[in-house]
């Protein structure tokens, strides 16, 4: 495997490898929501990209856009505010982590910080953490990697925990792929492997999705690749319970089609995760999902969208703020997108 393996994977629709996805397929539509806006489509702001990362920040009620790669693999590195209200881009002159694309990221929206970890710059993969504030403006290394620390990798999840932690899962570097689990103590900068037995595990995967429900504290993981270990792409739903450092399985019998590189997010206001797009087997999608835990089990329900629905793509990103989901660029068969849009819910 090299590096390009991902870009070859979103050209090129992805081979199931070692089986069918675990998750039923399901067309049917079950809720309406509200019609997604454009906010900016090709204008002035960011260049186009895939593999970057998006946030927000309730109290300034703006979104920051960092890194990613562009249509030939080349990393950012740079840094993007878009005022919300002022409906305008805008560029921090501030000193940022290295280039890189596929890095984790989590959100301390009572802090009003963002956590990065990891990531690529094509033959160099990371394993540093960097904090971005939102008060100050401004990106300072948290851990440089260099002691007790997670192997450096690109594609995988990452989400923050009760404790206002920076928890990480699987991912890929040219060794193959991961099945471990770290958390990052923010206070104490200390790392600990929380992984549980191998066999309890998620598959070795990257290129998946993790999302926190502050309610009951499960972290959920969706979707990925599991190339040269099992399906390419997955389908499969897992709960890690930080309580008890234990994986489950909690695949519904039907739900989103099996795929690589969406974006989801906890829409905590509604209780629910939302899935946007992705690299199924049949290429891009543009299908929204909301899912919950319900009954002690968790379901899935695809959501209308409108008429006005963005371009069917993968490695794009998505933030929630004021109950609304944002979501800037990724990748199509025709390139790479720099257009953001809102979806009222």
């Amino acid at each position: 495997m090299d590096t390009n393996w991902s870009r070859r994977q979103l050209i090129t629709v992805a081979a199931v490898i070692g089986g069918a996805a675990i998750a039923s397929q399901t067309t049917s539509t079950h809720a309406q929501t509200s019609s997604w806006e454009p906010l900016s489509i090709d204008g002035t702001g960011p260049a186009a990209r895939w593999d970057h990362h998006l946030a927000a920040d309730q109290q300034s009620g703006t979104l920051l856009l960092y890194g990613g790669r562009d249509d030939n693999g080349a990393s950012f590195n740079d840094t993007w505010l878009y005022d919300i209200a002022a409906g305008a881009w805008s560029r921090l002159d501030v000193e940022s982590p290295a280039p890189r694309f596929g890095s984790a990221t989590a959100e301390d929206r009572e802090k009003r910080r963002l956590y990065l970890f990891g990531g690529e710059d094509g033959s160099t993969f990371y394993n540093d953490t960097w904090r971005f504030d939102f008060k100050s403006m401004s990106w300072r290394i948290q851990d440089d990697g260099t002691s007790n620390a997670p192997s450096p990798r690109y594609g995988l999840g990452g989400s923050l925990t009760a404790e206002g932690n920076l928890l990480i899962s699987h991912g890929f570097t040219f060794e193959g792929r991961f099945d471990d689990t770290w958390v990052f103590d923010t206070r104490q900068k200390l790392r600990t492997d929380i992984s549980p037995a191998p066999e309890t595990r998620p598959l070795k995967r990257c290129l998946h999705e993790l999302a926190r429900d502050p309610e009951s504290g499960q972290i959920i993981l969706f979707g990925g690749c599991s190339s040269g270990y099992g399906p390419c792409p997955q389908g499969d739903l897992w709960s890690y319970d930080p309580v008890s450092a234990a994986w489950s399985n909690i695949t519904p019998a039907s739900g989103p089609p099996a795929r690589s590189n969406p974006a989801m997010v906890w829409d905590d206001a509604a209780g629910r995760a939302l899935l946007f797009g992705g690299l199924s087997e049949a290429g891009q999608t543009a299908d929204l999902w909301q899912g919950s835990f319900v009954d002690g089990g968790f379901a899935w329900t695809e959501l209308a969208a409108g008429e006005d629905v963005p371009v069917a793509r993968s490695s794009h990103d998505a933030t929630m703020l004021d109950g609304a989901l944002y979501m800037f660029g990724g990748f199509t068969p025709n390139g790479t997108l720099n257009d953001l849009w809102r979806l009222a819910l």
